[in-house]
């Protein structure tokens, strides 16, 4: 069993319980706005959820019209995700399957729509992964796709550790998430793995801003708020995601068409 997969069984009983504070909903909301313009509702298109985990997003794109693998390799996360797709009815638009992103048991030029959501991190070699999602999205077709930013991820150790901030733009340090080793791009690295495969980049947002390097962890990670506050909070997010604040945004989302 990979760590990977070793890790996020153990973490799917409860994955989703932490997914419930300020930050991910504010996050959420962010990428499903980005997002759905871009999900189709014909019932004969066919999108691939790569990393998929509880189906969060595969339910959503689902609920849409169109049909929906959802490729994970934890088969405790996998479960969950079978569970949510029998009580939202789904079952005939969404496809639970095992396997790795890396490497998609799929023929070339499958899906209409590739979706990778939090789960580039994961790999060592994130052009690998891209070149393998790639392959098994139709031409003229998009990706959206997301990583994690390595200009911000440095920037949250200051000001206790500027030699560790140091460490990691330069590749010497890498961010643990718990045993796994968290792997990040700069926007121009990203940009730069979608293009050398064969994709074009329509658009690159950037997701928490505000958070954390500007709202204490005290503030994101509450489970209870005010309606209001979260209203401001990702309205104020909303009004960054398109502007020159790619540098200091947490996650990078970019969506990009094969050529």
């Amino acid at each position: 069993m990979s760590s990977t997969e070793e890790y996020y069984n153990e973490k799917s009983s409860d994955y989703e319980r932490g997914l419930e504070n300020l930050y991910f909903k504010v996050y959420d909301a962010i990428t499903w706005k980005y997002t759905e313009p871009y999900v189709p509702a014909d019932s004969q298109a066919l999108v691939l959820d790569a990393g998929g985990g509880t189906g969060r997003w595969a339910v959503q794109m689902a609920r849409k019209g169109c049909k929906v693998v959802l490729l994970d390799i934890s088969e405790g996360m996998l479960a969950l995700a079978q569970t949510k797709v029998n009580q939202e009815k789904l079952q005939d638009r969404v496809i639970i399957k095992k396997g790795s992103i890396l490497n998609p048991d799929f023929p070339s030029e499958t899906f209409d729509l590739v979706f990778c959501e939090h789960a580039l991190f994961l790999f060592q070699d994130p052009s690998k992964v891209v070149k393998a999602l790639a392959r098994v999205l139709k031409r003229n077709s998009l990706m959206v796709i997301s990583a994690q930013n390595k200009y911000a991820l440095a920037l949250a150790y200051l000001p206790d550790d500027p030699k560790k901030v140091l460490e990691l733009l330069s590749g010497k340090y890498l961010h643990k998430l718990g045993n796994l080793q968290v792997n990040t791009l700069t926007p121009k690295e990203f940009r730069d793995i979608l293009e050398t495969n064969g994709l074009k980049v329509e658009k690159t947002i950037g997701k928490g801003v505000t958070m954390p390097l500007r709202i204490s962890p005290d503030v994101y990670f509450k489970k209870e708020y005010t309606a209001e506050f979260f209203k401001a909070i990702l309205q104020i997010e909303l009004a960054l995601c398109e502007s020159d604040t790619l540098t200091v945004a947490g996650h990078l989302q970019a969506i990009a068409r094969k050529l």
